[in-house]
């Protein structure tokens, strides 16, 4: 429907085949449960009368048509009127009608009179027949078939089916490789290890006596192994050059004060190592998860170091303690281990972290895996 309406005093609310011509400026107080009722599913004409008598008087005056053919309605009060004319509705206000020339979609303006044309229906060309010029077929619709594909045409009842697709195990390092104990198209049940944690591949140790006939081509690293593990912090620097946190006053490496600057977004670094009980240290460029057979987290984005610590202690778990990067924060995590994990920071008395919560790890301390396994987490140059 085209509706094309005369700027005046009055007030002309409607969407779609409902239209309200009101002799009154716009008050919210009506205007809106009037809209509430005009675009309502069910039939609108004796409530918008209601509501409107109920707030302006009996002496309104409202011209309001519904064209919709299932209940179609006309409702002319005071001075309005609605007039139609070869299909054209007009709404007006009682003066001379000059015709609209505000076109208008939907919503609520200032008018004096407004014309509800029926929308033109356009014709389809009548195709003519033996012209040399044809129309271009039709765009195909997406999900519609328009023919049979000629190799299902050709097919004949006794052909074979396809061969099925190969069949992926979990290693991609080992997919490529043939294996004695596999026939062609179907699955080998693998012994499995009781004490496997269902994500580690364990390897044979000893190395092949001879290589093999053919060497197959080199496998590609795992994905993960391409991942970015880095992202970046505001910092500054101190005197000696050494990357710091925007936020504190002194060097985290050298503790020197630092002075006033503006602070640089710079790739995360190293935020310092895990001193283990026999020495070694875990650098903290990544994630590290701690454990007797410790496993990355499904969720996890970047690759951690999984780092095997309390081989001789059943207290230790699996899977013990998690330790993420956020920022310039190391946070560590027991993922709910059965020995748990108990904090030490020196001056104070040992306390046991609870389980699941996030811990804001602080250089200097140590956290004890079972009481049985001492990491100490160290910042230095």
């Amino acid at each position: 429907m085209e509706v094309r309406y005369v700027p005046g005093s009055g007030t002309l609310l409607g969407a779609g085949t409902r239209w309200l011509l009101l002799d009154a400026p716009a008050d919210p107080d009506v205007v809106d449960p009037v809209w509430d009722l005009v675009t309502a599913a069910a039939p609108a004409a004796d409530l918008v009368v209601d509501a409107l008598v109920a707030h302006y008087g009996e002496g309104v005056s409202l011209a309001y048509v519904d064209l919709a053919p299932t209940h179609r309605a006309q409702v002319s009060r005071g001075g309005a009127r609605v007039v139609e004319s070869d299909g054209v509705h007009t709404l007006t206000l009682g003066a001379d009608h000059v015709p609209g020339s505000l076109r208008l979609v939907a919503g609520t303006v200032a008018a004096a009179a407004v014309d509800l044309r029926p929308a033109a229906v356009p014709s389809r060309p009548v195709p003519v027949v033996g012209s040399a010029v044809t129309a271009p077929p039709p765009p195909p619709v997406p999900g519609i078939i328009d023919a049979i594909p000629p190799e299902i045409l050709a097919s004949r009842p006794d052909d074979p089916p396809p061969e099925p697709p190969p069949v992926v195990t979990s290693d991609p390092l080992e997919d490529d490789l043939p294996r004695p104990d596999e026939g062609h198209g179907h699955t080998v049940r693998r012994a499995v290890d009781p004490d496997h944690d269902g994500h580690t591949t364990f390897r044979s140790a000893q190395a092949p006596s001879s290589p093999p006939p053919t060497t197959p081509p080199p496998a590609r690293a795992p994905d993960h192994l391409h991942q970015p593990t880095h992202e970046t912090v505001l910092a500054v620097r101190c005197p000696t050059g050494h990357v710091t946190p925007a936020f504190v006053p002194t060097c985290r490496v050298c503790a020197r004060p630092v002075a006033p600057q503006d602070p640089v977004r710079v790739p995360r670094p190293q935020l310092g190592v895990l001193r283990l009980p026999d020495g070694d240290t875990v650098p903290l460029d990544r994630g590290v998860v701690l454990g007797r057979q410790p496993t990355a987290p499904p969720e996890t984005a970047d690759w951690p170091h999984l780092v095997r610590v309390g081989h001789d202690s059943s207290y230790v778990s699996r899977t013990h303690l998690r330790v993420e990067l956020d920022g310039w924060l190391v946070v560590a995590t027991d993922v709910g281990s059965r020995g748990g994990t108990t904090l030490r920071v020196p001056g104070r008395a040992p306390e046991r972290i609870r389980a699941h919560e996030p811990y804001v790890w602080e250089p200097g301390q140590v956290l004890d895996l079972a009481d049985s396994c001492e990491v100490v987490y160290e910042v230095g140059s």
